[in-house]
């Protein structure tokens, strides 16, 4: 696997906003050795630092629902608005400790974005991380729906999330997110890893807290910013609790099937970010529960 690091986004960015550019030649390095820690990845990758922190200097901007993709914790969706043109910005928001993976195809503009929290990513050891399983689907996603732009270009990958929190809770997450990345069998380029002291700042009692409330990446303009969602507020959220209890136990519901409607012409649908270990030992359960009751 490679995960390359180069100026090149920056150099279209600059284009894009400011028609010129200062950088002139493309330059491109490949991360050879897996660091030791965060302090080791910053140091070695000096040009991810700059681009961090020019994206935490940018103002949040607060999202209306209408045309918003919105993925809650331990979820995950890729969206081509080529097929779907009802999902114009993918979003997702409150990484703490959780960190949001956010992944472009460079030709197709097939995007896709997971929300991985800090829990499952080393609960049962390495192999059976939540946080691989959860990559790899991203990106077969992205390449099913790429089709024949999939050899024109490559995918690049933004983390986001991950203060540091007294216990280093959120460090581990970074780290085991970016090792499933350079454990991966695709060509990625990181463009961001904004996490650890390039999202953290000092709170109004001098503790530390996340400078980003969320993140949100237009489909169309394919450019990532930082977001919020007012309408996504603690009331919102105990109403879609209420809701999904009274779907499951057949009572009904409460609320409008949004994001079915709005994912109807997608091929993919949002879904759960599982450990595949978790998964399989609930099915176990399950099956053995059902097989009780048919004896009993």
């Amino acid at each position: 696997m490679v995960i390359k690091v180069t100026n090149s986004s920056k150099r279209k960015q600059d284009i894009a906003i400011c028609e010129t550019s200062t950088i002139s030649e493309t330059e491109e390095r490949i991360m050879e050795n897996f660091p030791v820690d965060l302090e080791d990845f910053f140091s070695t990758y000096p040009e991810i630092c700059e681009r961090n922190l020019e994206f935490t200097a940018t103002p949040n901007k607060p999202l209306k629902r209408d045309g918003v993709l919105f993925i809650t914790q331990r979820r995950q969706a890729t969206s081509d608005i080529r097929e779907n043109p009802k999902v114009q910005i993918l979003g997702s928001h409150a990484a703490m400790t959780c960190h949001i993976v956010v992944m472009r195809h460079t030709e197709s503009y097939v995007a896709s974005i997971g929300h991985f929290d800090n829990f499952s990513c080393w609960q049962f050891g390495d192999e059976s991380s939540a946080h691989k399983e959860g990559l790899k689907v991203m990106m077969e996603e992205i390449e099913f729906l790429s089709k024949g732009d999939l050899e024109e270009g490559h995918i690049q990958v933004s983390v986001f999330g991950g203060y540091t929190d007294e216990r280093g809770e959120a460090a581990k997450n970074s780290m085991a997110l970016l090792s499933a990345l350079h454990e991966s069998d695709r060509l990625l380029e990181m463009v961001h890893f904004c996490v650890g002291p390039y999202n953290t700042c000092k709170d109004k009692q001098g503790k530390n807290t996340a400078i980003l409330i969320g993140i949100a990446m237009d489909l169309r303009s394919q450019i990532i910013f930082p977001a919020s969602f007012p309408w996504n507020n603690f009331e919102d959220f105990s109403t879609q609790l209420r809701d999904r209890v009274l779907r499951r136990t057949g009572q009904g519901k409460i609320l409008d099937d949004d994001d079915k409607h709005k994912t109807k012409l997608s091929t993919f649908k949002p879904k759960a970010l599982r450990n595949p270990k978790t998964y399989k030992n609930l099915e176990n359960s399950v099956c053995d529960e059902e097989s009780k009751a048919k004896l009993n």
